[in-house]
């Protein structure tokens, strides 16, 4: 059940090393709200029928499909600049604390 699925991703900030993050942290509420269809990033992968089941089922998603997906159900092109701006955003954050 993907609820149960903790997946994780990584964003770097200037001058240090890459550092995992939560995909819950990186795709919160508020950005899902914002910037697609969905209201949790959970709801955004069934809306596109993936079977998540692990990271690895993850990581193994065609990324056609998810870009397929992303087009339909977002302001954004592609899964790369979904994820590169949800990273953006969240790295700014970290810089702010």
């Amino acid at each position: 059940m993907i609820g149960l699925v903790k997946l994780t991703g990584y964003y770097q900030l200037p001058g240090s090393m890459p550092q995992p993050v939560d995909f819950a942290d990186l795709f919160n509420k508020s950005f899902m709200r914002k910037y697609t269809n969905y209201r949790t990033f959970e709801k955004f992968l069934q809306g596109g029928k993936f079977r998540i089941e692990s990271q690895q089922d993850f990581e193994d998603l065609p990324e056609e499909q998810m870009d397929k997906h992303v087009e339909k159900t977002t302001r954004f092109g592609s899964w790369k600049e979904m994820i590169d701006f949800a990273t953006d955003c969240y790295a700014r954050k970290q810089l702010e604390r």
